[in-house]
């Protein structure tokens, strides 16, 4: 089993790389076979998204910006399970998290990832954790993942040293490691939420009105997702008073 860890923190190897190198070792304890690969977005090439919106219309692969993103994802799709790290900077992911998620936005609309498990780590030094979450969770769920644990962990400041609220948030990712694991072996298939399933019906109605030169109509035709006899991203048994429900919502006109 292969893990890769993208951790969007300016520092090299500081607290939320230490909290990820935690969870590769709580991991390892339970099977020594994983494979952890780490990528710091601080020591690659990953330009500043432009907003040209060429990656949108044209595809990915016509993007102006010649860096590392491919390689990248290739990265991402090899993994058998992804994990996204940030600090809290000002509320928000910090800003090379957030460019990011601006370089792999067209996974939005094409999403790559449906079936593969990820887990968010989020540290502050106070306070931030759960909204962070929040946005980092959200955007990695458009683009397919499945978000199966979060982590959210307060580093006190170098100043102070508290070895019992430390020791508490130690035990915090000891336990979301755990639960990251058993979902990890767990091969079953995900069956989406309402919300999800919505969406997928919403995108579909959506791309397969949209002109058949763009990107996004290209990808969903090819994967067979604009037939109206698909009612998801992967094959998975959907309850049939749901597939009702969210055919109803999706024709509305909004």
């Amino acid at each position: 089993m292969k893990i890769l860890a993208i951790i969007g923190s300016p520092r090299t190897n500081g607290n939320t790389y230490r909290a990820v190198n935690q969870i590769e070792r709580e991991l390892n304890k339970k099977n020594e076979e994983i494979e952890f690969e780490y990528v710091q977005l601080n020591r690659i090439s990953l330009e500043l998204c432009k907003g040209c919106y060429v990656c949108i219309a044209k595809g990915e692969d016509k993007c102006p910006l010649k860096d590392d993103r491919e390689s990248l994802e290739i990265k991402m799709k090899q993994a058998d399970a992804v994990i996204f790290a940030s600090p809290v900077y000002t509320y928000n992911v910090s800003w090379i998290m957030k460019n990011f998620l601006d370089r792999f936005a067209y996974r939005c609309h094409r999403p790559e990832f449906h079936g593969k498990k990820a887990m968010v780590v989020v540290t502050t030094g106070a306070v931030g954790i759960r909204f962070v979450t929040l946005i980092l969770s959200f955007m990695l769920g458009a683009m397919g993942f499945i978000t199966c644990a979060k982590a959210g962990i307060t580093f006190a400041p170098p100043h102070e040293t508290d070895e019992k609220k430390s020791k508490k948030e130690t035990n915090k990712l000891i336990r979301q490691t755990e639960v990251f694991y058993k979902n990890l072996i767990d091969a079953k298939p995900v069956k989406p939420s309402f919300v999800k399933l919505l969406t997928f019906k919403m995108q579909q109605k959506a791309f397969s009105k949209a002109p058949q030169n763009l990107a996004d109509f290209k990808y969903w035709r090819d994967k067979g997702w604009l037939e109206k006899t698909e009612d998801y991203y992967y094959k998975v048994p959907v309850r049939k008073v749901n597939k009702i429900i969210v055919s109803l919502i999706s024709k509305l006109k909004v």
